[in-house]
């Protein structure tokens, strides 16, 4: 059975702040829009700047020109540079299905509901107050797995489709010389 609960139920909104320089740092530019990847190795970079602590699992959704799509789930400790909300899922939420959560059509739909025309911010009153339906953990779990693999299969065909087409234009350019 699935029931109905507010965004501020499902996750908790972290915002302590740091400066440890042990961490890695994550800023926008660090991110492949829509795909929640990393388009580089910010374990390599030198950057001191402080910024929102957090923990593997958390979730990053950017949240200035939120029709970006910049969000990330780190399996690693860092700081958040930058306009990231850091969610942490409650006690009774997967992880992995909260990243899930925001990544759907209606999180998105309220989520672009922004303040501000040049530079257009989530408002979390709204957001936070948004109603979606959450259905047991082990399910939740499972649901949120399902959509990671399906996301890491989609990458890869990504990845693989202009060799693909390449191979294709290839092999009709040798179909038409014999």
């Amino acid at each position: 059975m699935w029931e109905k609960r507010k965004f501020d139920k499902i996750v908790t909104r972290i915002s302590k702040s740091t400066a440890d320089i042990d961490l890695p740092r994550i800023e926008y530019a660090d991110l492949i829009s829509s795909e929640g990847r990393l388009n580089n190795d910010i374990f390599s970079k030198t950057d001191h700047r402080k910024g929102t602590e957090f923990e593997s699992n958390d979730v990053l959704f950017g949240k200035l020109r939120p029709y970006l799509n910049n969000w990330f789930f780190p399996s690693f400790k860092g700081v958040a540079l930058g306009d990231f909300w850091v969610l942490r899922a409650t006690e009774d939420m997967s992880p992995i299905f909260v990243f899930s959560i925001i990544q759907n059509t209606k999180y998105q739909t309220v989520a672009n509901l922004s303040a501000g025309t040049k530079m257009p911010r989530s408002d979390w009153k709204k957001v936070s107050s948004t109603y979606f339906f959450i259905p047991k953990l082990t399910e939740q779990t499972k649901i949120g797995q399902f959509f990671r693999s399906l996301d890491s299969l989609i990458t890869v065909n990504q990845r693989h489709a202009p060799i693909q087409a390449k191979t294709h234009v290839a092999m009709r350019f040798l179909y038409f010389l014999h």
